[in-house]
């Protein structure tokens, strides 16, 4: 037998070696299909941002250094290659050529699987830029809308149905505070703490902390619980658990309201323990809003 010294020819002699799904294709052919990638959700400019420029044109560094980059991963839909996992690798690639660099085909690797596996690779890759925890919890609101429960969810990926919900609880804060999320002027877990404390105001609340700790820098200090101002009034957290319960008993039974003959109207029978608590709720509500207006402003 010829003397073996590469993978292909090992591969014509042992059946312990096989080949990859990898393949080399013009660097033209890539697509990047519109809202699969979940980077840079809620704000616009994420590739624009300086952390990931900084990243973008290490890669494009390395593509024009031959330096070792790790192949873009594409799944092919009538001819089209569409990226799944990558979107930073090929705008790197994208600067190497436009910078000289003569690269006429790229490394690739094809994967399998429905939509659930392609999405996976996102949250499961080490090879890009880790993905916020608001971006990972689009994600998982995607597998939500199929069907998927939490506790699914969470043995997918390693993590426990705590964590998958409370990314999850990050999607109903309102859309001007998950941007500052996104622009890493609050972290996500500082702005859902002060969200459920809160409420709305919590949005007004981290950007006057923001214009207090002066964060019109390049580089924008994190807001924490501690830099907003104390004296707005908290809700207790019993009170955010007994309106996550109620909330929840209603949403988790829309399929229950029976419309009425017009459509203008729903019904939905409530059994007398849920009744009772949405009564013990709003009491616990209305006693919380006496006690704020009895305090004095400052």
């Amino acid at each position: 037998m010829a003397a073996v010294n590469s993978l292909k020819s090992l591969n014509r002699h042992s059946d312990q070696v096989s080949k990859s799904d990898l393949f080399k294709i013009a660097p033209e052919l890539l697509i990047e299909e519109e809202g699969f990638n979940p980077r840079g959700a809620f704000i616009e400019g994420y590739f624009e941002q300086p952390k990931v420029q900084e990243h973008i044109r290490r890669l494009a560094d390395s593509y024009k250094k031959g330096v070792y980059v790790p192949p873009i991963a594409v799944v092919v839909r009538e001819g089209k290659v569409l990226i799944r996992d990558g979107h930073c690798r090929n705008r790197a690639l994208k600067l190497a050529i436009s910078e000289g660099a003569d690269i006429r085909k790229v490394e690739v690797l094809e994967i399998k699987g429905d939509e659930a596996a392609q999405t996976a690779l996102i949250l499961t890759s080490n090879d890009g830029l880790k993905l916020s925890p608001l971006e990972r919890a689009v994600v998982y609101d995607t597998r939500i809308k199929w069907g998927w429960s939490p506790k699914e969810i969470a043995e997918e990926f390693g993590r426990t149905e705590t964590h998958v919900k409370q990314l999850l609880d990050m999607l109903d804060m309102p859309m001007d505070l998950k941007q500052m999320i996104q622009k890493e002027l609050v972290s996500a877990y500082s702005a859902l703490e002060l969200y459920q404390q809160h409420g709305e105001k919590a949005v007004e609340m981290v950007r006057d902390a923001t214009e207090r700790k002066g964060n019109g820098a390049a580089q924008p200090k994190k807001i924490t619980p501690k830099d907003v101002a104390s004296k707005a009034p908290r809700i207790p957290k019993k009170v955010v658990t007994a309106m996550h319960s109620s909330i929840s008993t209603i949403t988790q039974r829309l399929d229950a309201f029976e419309p009425s003959h017009d459509g203008e109207a729903y019904t939905l029978t409530l059994s007398k323990d849920e009744y009772e608590e949405l009564r013990e709720l709003r009491e616990k509500l209305a006693k919380l809003e006496a006690k704020n207006e009895e305090k004095p402003s400052k």
